[in-house]
């Protein structure tokens, strides 16, 4: 589908920026939520909690720790098209920038998701939302260079683990730099 005509040129910036829209409105929801569950926790009892939800993810991963997360079983259907060639890749792509509405490649952003809901101040958790949408957006873009969606899942295949090493390290260490730190 990604290769199609419909996504080359403008309508992939509105995809993108639905994907960012989605993101940033996910993270100030998890901010909103996460300011009950907060409230009464000091922040050792916070920074634990997102401890133990990366630990748990990154053991998922990795493959030694199987189990479910919740998720969206369907995909975004493909009638949000009907909006046109600019508002329906936008809406598409917000559906998908919010992660509620799809899959998700990786267990990484339910982390995040804790972290953001615990721990994250609004700038903190719009930084959050954007790189998730970001994320997607790189994901989608680099797809488009690929002639058949086959090439896309055999590089995924070929490279998968050093991949999602990469990204898990990518993830990790920001986050206990800032635990580190002490940063709210």
């Amino acid at each position: 589908m990604l290769s199609s005509p419909v996504w080359r040129g403008t309508p992939v910036l509105a995809f993108c920026a639905g994907l960012l829209g989605g993101g940033a409105l996910t993270a100030l929801v998890l901010l909103v939520a996460g300011s009950l569950l907060r409230a009464p926790l000091p922040p050792a009892a916070r920074w634990a909690l997102v401890a133990v939800a990366l630990v748990a993810v990154l053991l998922r991963e990795t493959g030694v720790w199987s189990f479910r997360l919740p998720e969206n079983r369907r995909l975004v259907p493909d009638t949000v098209f009907r909006l046109g060639r600019h508002l329906g890749p936008l809406q598409f792509g917000f559906e998908m920038g919010t992660g509620a509405r799809t899959y998700l490649p990786s267990s990484l952003p339910y982390a995040a998701a804790v972290a953001v809901a615990l721990t994250a101040s609004v700038p903190a958790a719009l930084c959050a939302g954007a790189g998730f949408g970001i994320g997607r957006a790189l994901m989608t873009t680099a797809n488009l260079r690929y002639d058949s969606e086959n090439g896309w899942d055999g590089e995924w295949r070929a490279h998968g683990r050093e991949l999602k090493f990469l990204t898990g390290a990518a993830f990790v260490v920001p986050l206990a730099v800032t635990a580190w730190s002490g940063t709210p």
